[in-house]
C-alpha cells in the first residue's frame, strides 16, 4: 500500500525528478496511459471516508478504464537511479586540487573515481593528509595517463576532470603537462563524455618573464589546452587558469609567485571545477581574480 501511495503522489506532480529521463523509454501506448494518469488529481487516489485508496476511481476517472497492467508496466525509476548523480572521473584526484574537487563532488552525491599513478592505498593516505580526513565513498584507481589504456576508466562517466600536471621545475614537464593530458582528452572524447574540465595556468604568467625560465612547463600546458579545445567545444568544456594557488600538500614546498601576485584559495579553484562539471560554467576562466569572483 505504501508503494502505491508513492506512485500516486509522484504521478500527480509530473515536474518532479521522479519522472525525469524516462519518457523516451516508453511506448506510445504507455505514454498515453501516463498522460491520462497525470490528469487525475492526487485526491482521487484516496477514499473520502477512510483515507484508503480508491483504485477504481483513479483508473476510470477519464471515462475510459486504464488497463492496470499498462499502469504498473510504466517504468518507474529505482531508488538507486534517483539517488545517483552519475560518475565523475578525476585524474590527479589525490593531488592538492584534485582531493578538494573529489571532496565536493562526493558530498554532492556523485560517484567519484580518482585516478593517479599511485596505488589506491597511497591515494587514500595522500587525500587524508591533504583534507585531514579520508573520502571513503571515492573509488581510487591506479593508472599511468601516458602509457595505460584509459577507456575502461572513463567509460560511463558524465564528466572528466584533469588536475594532472608536473609542477614547475619538475622532470618531464612537457610530457607530464602535455602528453598526459592529451591522452586523457582523447580517451574522454572517444568514450563520448559530455563534459571536460582542465586545470591549466594563468595567461598572465605563461606570457610573462616566467616563460623564459619555465618554458617546458608552459608548453605542456598549452598542448593540453589545445587538445581540450579540439576535442570539446566551448559549451562542453571548461579550462580553468589559476595563477598561484595558496597552500600545498603537507610536507611539500611550492615555488612562490611573481612579486605582488595574490594567491587564489584551493577551495575557490575546486568550486570552479565543480561548476564546470555540472555545466554552470563553460569556456575559459583565466586568472585568480576571475576564479575568486565565481
Amino acid at each position: 500500500m505504501k508503494s502505491f501511495i508513492t506512485i500516486c503522489l509522484a504521478l500527480s506532480h509530473p515536474s518532479s525528478g521522479f519522472l525525469n529521463g524516462h519518457k523516451n523509454n516508453i511506448s506510445k501506448f504507455q505514454d498515453q496511459t501516463h498522460n491520462a494518469v497525470l490528469n487525475t488529481r492526487t485526491s482521487l487516489c484516496m477514499s473520502k471516508n477512510d483515507n484508503t485508496f480508491d483504485r477504481r476511481s483513479l483508473l476510470s476517472k477519464t471515462g475510459k478504464l486504464i488497463p492496470a497492467a499498462a499502469f504498473f508496466a510504466w517504468p518507474f525509476p529505482t531508488l538507486a537511479d534517483d539517488d545517483s548523480k552519475g560518475k565523475i572521473v578525476v585524474f590527479g584526484g589525490s593531488g592538492y586540487v584534485g582531493a578538494h574537487v573529489s571532496q565536493i563532488l562526493s558530498s554532492k552525491g556523485y560517484n567519484v573515481v580518482s585516478v593517479s599513478r599511485k596505488s589506491p592505498s597511497d591515494q587514500v593516505d595522500k587525500v587524508s593528509q591533504i583534507l585531514g580526513a579520508s573520502l571513503t565513498n571515492v573509488d581510487y584507481q591506479s593508472a599511468d595517463a601516458i602509457n595505460d589504456d584509459l577507456s575502461s576508466i572513463v567509460n560511463g562517466a558524465t564528466a572528466v576532470v584533469s588536475c594532472v600536471g608536473v609542477t614547475p621545475g619538475g622532470p618531464n614537464q612537457i610530457a607530464g603537462n602535455g602528453v598526459a593530458n592529451v591522452r586523457i582528452v582523447d580517451a574522454a572524447k572517444a568514450a563520448g563524455i559530455d563534459r571536460f574540465v582542465y586545470i591549466s595556468v594563468d595567461s598572465a604568467l605563461s606570457s610573462g618573464p616566467a616563460k623564459f625560465v619555465l618554458g617546458d612547463y608552459f608548453k605542456g600546458k598549452a598542448q593540453a589546452e589545445a587538445a581540450v579545445t579540439k576535442g570539446f567545444d566551448g559549451e562542453k568544456s571548461l579550462v580553468i587558469k589559476p595563477g598561484i594557488i595558496a597552500g600545498a600538500p603537507p610536507g611539500e614546498i611550492r615555488p612562490p609567485g611573481p612579486p605582488g601576485s595574490k594567491a587564489v584559495s584551493v577551495d575557490a579553484v575546486a568550486k570552479a571545477v565543480v561548476a564546470g562539471v555540472v555545466g554552470e560554467k563553460s569556456g575559459v576562466i583565466d586568472g585568480n581574480a576571475a576564479i575568486e569572483s565565481l
